[in-house]
């Protein structure tokens, strides 16, 4: 029972519901020195922030990073390709297991979410 507990203590964490989803992703790091646009695919997306994986040092939580999503056209429900941007804020940062030149990188939106087509 105390591990039933413990699970519905961190699912209450969570504001946002997030989807297990590999969307294309193009982040720039906003800081002092910081240079250039790097491409990368989500982990998992929600309507508060952002899971991916990178092989781009220097990124720290607090820092601020400019997001651009691609949504890719969907039979049924859409038909055209789409980018969702934000700016966002990292709140976590964590080595991989298996490979220490990757990280896992969480980020918050900062702002309302913009779609464009």
């Amino acid at each position: 029972m105390y591990t039933c507990e413990l699970a519905s203590l961190k699912a209450e964490r969570r504001k946002h519901r997030r989807l297990e989803i590999t969307l294309p992703l193009e982040y720039s790091l906003l800081a002092n020195g910081a240079h250039g646009t790097h491409r990368t695919t989500t982990t998992n997306v929600s309507t508060g922030g952002v899971y991916f994986e990178t092989e781009q040092p220097g990124i720290q939580p607090g820092g601020l990073l400019d997001l651009q999503l691609t949504i890719p056209p969907g039979e049924g429900h859409f038909p055209y390709q789409g980018q969702i941007s934000s700016l966002g804020v990292v709140v976590r940062v964590d080595r991989l297991k298996g490979d220490p030149r990757r990280w896992g990188v969480a980020a918050q939106f900062r702002e309302s979410l913009k779609l464009s087509f």
